[in-house]
């Protein structure tokens, strides 16, 4: 299961992505599917009036111990694609981390 976040973004089509515009329901997608995670790929910036970031979604895949294989942070929001790929080599060691920003 590939899983996407993204307040504005669609995913790509032929990725095969289940996508979450908000922080909630990716947290509902990622506790449903958190035992076979191919990928998640996040954006940083959730919209003006959310008070998550994909830096949020890291951190609580971390203290619930979700692994996918790959993570990508596609954010173009350089400060904070910075500090979610840092804190994804750091707290992920066995995980693939790339910051390929903006697949559209």
């Amino acid at each position: 299961m590939k899983l996407y976040l993204d307040d504005r973004r669609t995913p790509p089509r032929d990725g095969g992505y289940v996508s979450a515009d908000n922080y909630a329901d990716f947290l509902a997608l990622l506790d449903k599917y958190r035992d076979c995670l191919e990928e998640v790929s996040l954006d940083y910036d959730l919209g003006w009036d959310s008070l998550f970031t994909g830096f949020d979604a890291l951190k609580y895949m971390k203290k619930h111990d979700i692994k996918p294989q790959h993570i990508n942070v596609h954010s173009t929001h350089f400060p904070g694609r910075e500090k979610m790929l840092a804190y994804a080599v750091s707290n992920f060691p066995d995980v693939l981390v790339t910051g390929s920003p903006d697949f559209n």
